[in-house]
C-alpha cells in the first residue's frame, strides 16, 4: 500500500510545475514518514497539501520532512481554509508560552507552526490579502506575548514604571510599513517604533527612559535573535526619531517635538501606515500618539513638494538597489503602486479624513470613492498590486529568502512561471511586462517636477569658462578648496573620452558635479573623479552606464566623496562601478555561508594549479564585498557591530580559502605532514571586531611533531613553517587585483623571537610556564579561523584553561597593577596626546581603557563565572552586567561610549584607507568628519568633539574606579 502510494505521489509530483525537484522532495518525505505514510496521506486534502509544498516551496517542505506528522495536523487544521483572527492567535500563543522552556523557544515554535499553515494558504488554501493580514497579526501577537513577559520580568527586578503621580507609565509599539498596513510578506522585516508616555517618573532606581530602553532592547532580541529554532521576525528600528543615531525608544513628548522641528517628508510618508500593535490590552497610548502627531502626518495644506519628495524617495531607493528585475523596487513595481497611493493620500488626506487608510488596497478603494482616481486606474493598480505581491510571495516561499528579484536565469524563471500557473516563461514575462508598464504609466501621471540647474553648475560645464570662473562657481557650490578643485576641473576637461570634455555635451558632467557638491567632501569627490576618469578601464562603456542610471551616478560620487578607502578601491578597479548596482541591491548582511559560496563561485572553473588566478579571484570577491559592506555602512544601513561581523566573516572565509590554495603545492614540494594545522585569530579578528584596514593577528599551531611523507620528506615543523610563510605571502602580496590583508604574527609564543609555528605541545608548555599576563589577555579572544577545526577547538580549550583556570588563584591587586602599568605605558608612548592631538584607541578614555578594564574583570571573575568568558568586548560587557560583576549603569555607559568610539574608528578608517586613530583637529577636517558621522548644521565639528570628550571622560572615570591601579594616568 505504502509503495503504491509513494509511486502515485511521485508521479503526481513529476507532472507538476517542478518535475525535477518535486519528486526528490517527495522521496525525502516518504523516507521520513516510513510506515506511517499511508496514515499521514490518507485523503485528497493531505495529498494536495504535500504536492503543493514539494512543487512550490523547498523551504516549507523541509519542516515536513523533519516532522512528517505536521502534514496530517495541517490537513485537519480548521484555519487552513479560513482566516484566523488575532484573538485566536493570541490564545494559542499564550498556551504555548505557558508550557515552553523559555520565551524565545515558545515564540519561535508558534511562529514556525503558523508559517507552515500560512504558507499552505498562500499556495491555494486562502486569499493573498487574508494571508498578508494574518502574517501581520502573527507579528502583533508575538510582540504582545514577548512584551508582557519582558515587562513583567523587568518590573519585578527594578520596580514597575510609574509616573510622578504614581500611576503606571504606559508604553506602545508601533508597526510601520507593511506591518502597519497589515500587508506583511513571508520574509518581511517588521518596522517598529517604540514610545512611552512620559519621562516624568521612575522605575525603582531607574529613570523611565532607562527602564523602557532596556525593555525595548530585550523585546527586540526576543523577536529578532537567531536561535537554533530560527527567529520570529527580523526587526528594523530605523524609522524611529533620528534613525540609527537616535535612542531606541522615545517619550511621546520627545517624539512630538522631534517631528515638529525635524520631521522629514519621508518620515511623514512612513507614518501614513503607522498602527499601534502592542500591548493588545491597552492601545490607548497609540491612539493618543497618532492624534498628537496628526498635524505632522496630515497637514491641512501641502504643496507640490509632496510629489517631488515621493519622486526623490523612489530615486534614492533605486540608487541603492539594482531594480530592473526587482518586482518591488523596479519600474512599475510594488513600490510605485504604494507610493502613488500614499502621495495622493498625503495631498488630500489633510482635509479628507476617510483617505487616512493604512492598507494600500483599502486606500485605493477610498481614493476611487473620493473621485481622486478613476475606476480604470483603481482596477489597474489593485490588480497589479495583487499580482506583483503574489509573485513576490512565490519568490520568497521558494527558498525562504528575503528577495524581490526575479531569478537570474531562464530555467529558474520558467519554474517560477509554472509555479504561478502560467503555461511557460514567455506567458509570464508578457503578463509581468504588461502589468509593470501599466503601473509606470499611471505613476508617471504624478509628474516629476523638474528644477533647472543652478548658474554655478552651468558655469562649470561651460567650455568657455575661465579658471577664475571655475573657482568662483566651485566656491558657490560649497567646495572648500575651490582653487585646487578648479585645477582638477581643468584636468578633467583635457582628458580624452572624459564626460567633462567639451565634446561630451556637459549633461553627464553636470549630473556628476551636482552629486559631488552634495557629497560630504566635494573636493575629495572631484579629486577621485579625476582619478577615475583617467584610469585605464574606465572607458566610454562605464560612463555610458553611469549616464543611463542617475542613481548609479549618485552612488558612485557619494562614495568617492565619503570614503578614501572605497574610493581608492573603485579607482583601482573601475569595473566595480558596474558591480555597485548589484552590491547596492544585495543583502544588507550576508551570512558566512553566503560569503563562502561567493568565494567558491569565484574560483569555479579555474585551474587548481593556477595559484595566482585563484588568489586574484579571492581578491575580487574581497573587493566586491568590501564595496558592498562599505556602501551599506556609508548609507547608515549597518551598525558598527554588523560592519565588524561582516568584515570578520569575510576575513575568515578568505583565510580558509587561501589556505586551501597554498596547501597542495606546499605539500607537493616539501611532503605531506603527518600533522594538521590550525590558524587561530587573536585581537580584533578573534573577537570578530574587525574594522576597515585591520591587520589580522594570527597564530599557527600544528598537532604533532614527526616526519612528513613524500616530497623532500621534511619534518612536520618544517612543512608547517613553509605553509604558514606561503599563506602569509598569499594574503599580503600585491597581485593584479591588489592585496588581501596585512598579517601580524607577533602574538605567537615568544613573539618575534619565536618560531612562526608552534606544536600543540610547545604551545601548551609555553603558556603554562613562560607567558606574561598580557599574553593571557590576548588569549581571551583566541578563535579558530582556518585549518583543522578539531585541533582548533582543542587549542581554544587549552587557551581558555590558561586564561581562566590557573592552578594558583588570581591576585586581583597584582593583575590590576600589571594591567595598569601596561595601559599607562601605552598612553604615554603610543597615544602621546596633547591639546591638539587626540587618540581614540590608546588615548585617555579610549578604546583600550574599555578593553583592558573588561579583560581585567574577565580574568578576575572568569574562573567562577563561565558566562563572562566572551571574546568580543561588547558581548563581555553585557555578560558582566548580566552576572552582576559590573553595575548595570556602568555597563550601559561603557557599552554606549565604546560603540561611539568604534563607530568613529570605523568612519576614520573607511575615509582614510589606513589604520588611523587620531581625530583631526583642524576645523574644516573636523566638520567633514562630523558630517560623515551624521552631524548636521553649523558647528557640527564642535558638537562631535564635545561628544567625544563626554564619552572618553565617562570611560576614564569608570576605568580609574573599577581597575584599582597605582599607575599614574594622564590628566585631562
Amino acid at each position: 500500500m505504502s509503495a503504491d502510494l509513494r509511486a502515485q505521489l511521485t508521479a503526481a509530483a513529476a507532472a507538476g510545475p517542478d518535475p525535477f525537484g518535486a519528486p526528490t522532495r517527495i522521496a525525502r518525505f516518504c523516507d521520513a514518514a516510513g510506515g506511517a505514510l499511508a496514515e499521514l496521506v490518507c485523503d485528497d486534502d493531505a495529498a494536495a497539501l504535500l504536492l503543493a509544498f514539494v512543487s512550490q516551496s523547498p523551504y516549507l517542505t523541509a519542516p515536513l520532512v523533519r516532522e512528517p506528522a505536521r502534514l496530517r495536523a495541517l490537513a485537519l487544521d480548521p484555519f487552513l481554509r479560513r482566516e484566523k483572527d488575532a484573538a485566536t492567535m493570541r490564545a494559542e500563543l499564550a498556551a504555548i508560552l505557558d508550557g515552553a522552556p523559555d520565551l524565545a523557544a515558545g515564540l519561535r515554535a508558534y511562529r514556525n507552526t503558523e508559517y507552515l499553515r500560512l504558507g499552505a494558504r498562500e499556495l491555494g488554501w486562502g486569499r493573498p490579502e487574508e494571508v498578508a493580514r494574518e502574517l501581520a497579526h502573527l507579528a502583533d501577537v508575538t510582540l504582545d506575548g514577548a512584551l508582557a513577559r519582558v515587562h513583567a520580568e523587568l518590573a519585578a527586578r527594578h520596580g514597575p514604571p510609574l509616573k510622578s503621580d504614581g500611576r503606571p507609565c504606559r508604553f506602545v509599539v508601533f508597526g510601520m510599513g507593511k506591518l502597519g498596513g497589515e500587508e506583511l510578506n513571508f520574509s518581511s522585516d517588521i518596522d517598529l517604533v517604540y514610545l512611552y508616555e512620559t519621562d516624568q517618573g521612575a522605575a525603582g532606581a531607574l529613570s523611565l527612559h532607562e527602564f523602557f530602553a532596556r525593555l525595548c532592547e530585550r523585546l527586540t532580541r526576543a523577536i529578532a535573535d537567531v536561535t537554533d529554532d530560527g527567529f520570529v521576525f527580523r526587526v528594523d528600528l530605523r524609522l524611529r526619531p533620528e534613525g540609527t543615531r537616535g535612542p531606541v525608544c522615545n517619550s511621546l513628548g520627545a517624539a512630538e517635538r522631534y517631528y515638529e522641528s525635524f520631521g522629514r517628508p519621508w518620515e511623514r510618508q512612513a507614518w501614513v501606515k503607522a498602527r499601534a500593535v502592542a500591548p493588545l490590552d491597552d492601545l490607548a497610548l497609540g491612539d493618543e500618539a497618532l492624534q498628537r502627531l496628526g498635524p505632522f502626518i496630515w497637514p491641512r495644506t501641502v504643496g507640490a513638494d509632496v510629489i517631488r519628495n515621493v519622486h526623490e524617495l523612489v530615486a534614492r531607493m533605486r540608487a541603492e538597489h539594482s531594480t530592473e528585475r526587482d518586482v518591488k523596487l523596479g519600474p512599475g513595481g510594488i513600490r510605485e503602486v504604494e507610493f502613488f497611493t500614499q502621495a495622493l493620500q498625503l495631498v488630500h488626506g489633510g482635509r479628507n479624513r476617510p483617505l487616512r487608510e493604512r492598507g494600500t488596497l483599502r486606500a485605493l478603494d477610498r481614493l476611487r470613492t473620493a473621485g481622486i482616481v478613476t475606476e480604470r486606474e483603481h482596477r489597474t493598480l489593485a490588480d497589479a498590486y495583487v499580482f506583483l505581491r503574489r509573485v513576490e510571495h512565490r519568490l520568497q516561499l521558494a527558498e525562504g529568502r528575503q528577495t524581490h528579484a526575479l531569478p537570474p536565469d531562464a530555467s529558474a524563471e520558467a519554474l517560477l512561471a509554472k509555479r504561478l500557473g502560467f503555461a511557460d516563461r514567455s506567458a509570464f514575462t508578457q503578463a509581468l511586462e504588461e502589468t509593470r508598464h501599466k503601473v509606470s504609466e499611471i505613476f508617471a501621471t504624478l509628474g516629476a517636477p523638474a528644477s533647472p540647474p543652478s548658474p554655478a553648475l552651468l558655469a562649470l560645464v561651460d567650455p568657455s569658462a575661465t579658471r577664475d570662473e571655475l573657482a568662483a562657481a566651485l566656491a558657490t557650490l560649497g567646495f572648500r578648496n575651490a582653487d585646487a578643485s578648479a585645477d582638477e576641473m581643468e584636468l578633467l576637461r583635457q582628458k580624452p573620452h572624459s564626460p567633462f570634455s567639451p565634446a561630451a555635451g556637459g549633461e553627464l558632467a553636470r549630473v556628476l558635479l551636482e552629486e559631488a557638491a552634495a557629497s560630504p567632501d566635494p573636493d575629495l569627490a572631484l579629486r577621485r573623479l579625476n582619478d577615475l576618469v583617467g584610469r585605464r578601464g574606465a572607458g566610454a562603456g562605464i560612463w555610458r552606464l553611469v549616464g543611463e542610471h542617475r542613481p548609479l551616478a549618485r552612488l558612485v560620487v557619494t562614495l568617492l566623496g565619503t570614503s578614501e578607502f572605497l574610493g581608492k578601491t573603485l579607482v583601482a578597479h573601475p569595473e566595480l562601478v558596474e558591480q555597485m548596482l548589484t552590491a547596492a541591491s544585495s543583502a544588507r548582511v550576508r551570512s558566512r555561508e553566503e560569503i563562502d559560496e561567493l568565494v567558491t563561485r569565484a574560483q569555479d572553473g579555474l585551474d587548481a594549479a593556477d595559484e595566482e588566478a585563484r588568489l586574484n579571484a579571492l581578491r575580487r570577491v574581497r573587493n566586491e564585498e568590501l564595496l558592498r559592506v562599505g556602501l551599506f555602512d556609508v548609507g547608515g544601513e549597518l551598525t558598527p557591530a554588523e560592519v565588524s561581523a561582516q568584515l570578520s566573516d569575510l576575513a575568515d572565509a578568505t583565510l580558509e580559502a587561501a589556505l586551501a590554495v597554498v596547501a597542495p603545492p606546499t605539500f607537493a614540494k616539501w611532503g605531506t605532514p603527518t600533522a594538521s594545522l590550525a590558524v587561530l585569530g587573536l585581537g580584533k579578528l578573534g573577537g570578530r571586531e574587525l574594522t576597515y584596514s585591520s591587520d589580522l593577528d594570527v597564530v599557527f599551531v600544528y598537532s604533532d611533531e614527526g616526519q612528513a611523507e613524500g616530497g623532500r620528506a621534511a619534518t612536520n615543523f618544517e612543512v608547517m613553517s613553509r605553509l604558514a610563510q606561503r599563506l602569509i605571502h598569499a594574503l599580503s602580496a600585491y597581485l593584479d587585483e591588489g592585496r588581501l590583508y596585512e598579517i601580524d604574527t607577533r602574538l605567537r609564543p615568544s613573539g618575534q623571537k619565536g618560531a612562526l609555528v608552534s606544536s600543540l605541545a610547545g604551545f601548551r608548555s609555553y603558556h603554562a610556564k613562560e607567558a606574561a599576563l598580557w599574553e593571557r589577555q590576548a588569549l581571551i579572544k583566541a578563535r579558530t579561523v582556518a585549518g583543522d577545526r578539531r585541533l582548533g577547538a582543542e587549542i581554544e580549550r587549552l587557551a581558555e584553561a590558561h586564561v581562566y583556570e590557573q592552578q594558583a588563584p588570581a591576585d586581583p591587586a597584582a593583575m590590576a597593577q600589571e594591567i595598569g602599568r601596561l595601559r599607562a605605558r601605552m598612553e604615554k608612548e603610543l597615544a602621546q596626546e596633547s591639546a591638539h592631538k587626540l587618540n581614540i584607541k590608546t588615548g585617555r578614555g579610549g578604546l583600550v581603557d574599555v578593553e583592558f578594564l573588561v579583560q581585567y574583570l574577565q580574568l578576575v571573575h572568569g574562573p567562577r563565572r563561565l558566562a563572562i568568558r566572551q571574546r568580543a568586548t561588547a558581548d563581555a560587557l553585557a555578560a558582566l552586567a548580566q552576572e552582576g560583576v559590573l553595575d548595570a549603569e556602568d555597563a550601559r555607559v561603557l557599552a554606549e561610549s565604546y560603540a561611539f568610539l568604534r563607530r568613529l574608528e570605523n568612519r576614520l578608517r573607511i575615509v582614510h584607507d589606513r589604520s588611523i586613530q587620531a581625530i583631526p583637529t583642524r576645523p574644516a577636517e573636523l566638520d567633514t568628519l562630523a558630517r560623515r558621522l551624521g552631524y548636521h548644521g553649523d558647528g557640527a565639528g564642535e558638537r562631535l568633539l564635545a561628544d567625544y570628550r563626554t564619552h572618553t571622560e565617562r570611560i576614564r572615570a569608570r576605568y580609574a574606579r573599577l581597575l584599582p591601579s597605582e599607575q599614574p594616568l594622564q590628566d585631562s
